[in-house]
């Protein structure tokens, strides 16, 4: 019961990162960074021959959830029956990888956002996204440690384990 409950909490936080992250690359820092209304700032990004386009963002929400239950799937299947550290690994994985994945995706729609605007306001549309960051980073400290967990249980149980020399017969 709690892999249950622990895998749909892990589903609902990806799934979560990963529409959030949708919504601020197409909307708010877009909004925040020109400080004027969405629709405003398409046309006027238009009007300086700067692209705008939602797609990449329901790109990453997409792709955020299909890993979400991607991962959920594997976790719950006893046939994959992966180690926790395994399963535990995968998720902060996504998160961690989560950051670059946003950073590319809205790249093209903050750049003409810069391009169209002289005195955009970068700062404002930072404090935006810095949840998603810091999430990121924390997940990559979680996979780190567990790394170094796993890898320390490995090299202590086979410390543990006698050692067998080769007879002389």
């Amino acid at each position: 019961m709690m892999r249950i409950l622990l895998t749909l909490l892990g589903i609902v936080a990806i799934v979560s990162y990963s529409v959030l992250g949708a919504i601020l690359m197409n909307d708010w820092a877009v909004v925040a960074a020109s400080g004027v209304p969405l629709d405003t700032t398409i046309a006027d990004m238009d009007s300086a021959d700067q692209p705008y386009s939602a797609i990449p963002g329901f790109v990453f929400a997409a792709l955020g959830i299909l890993l979400a239950l991607a991962w959920g799937v594997t976790t719950m299947l006893r046939r994959t029956a992966l180690p926790n550290w395994a399963t535990g690994s995968l998720w902060v994985g996504i998160l961690t990888l989560g950051a670059p994945a946003y950073f590319f995706t809205s790249f093209g729609n903050m750049n003409s956002v810069g391009d169209t605007y002289a005195d955009w306001n970068s700062e404002a549309a930072s404090v935006l996204e810095a949840p998603l960051y810091m999430v990121s980073g924390i997940a990559f400290l979680v996979a780190v440690a567990i790394l170094v967990t796993t890898v320390t249980k490995a090299t202590v149980r086979k410390k543990s384990s006698p050692v067998q020399w080769p007879s002389n017969k």
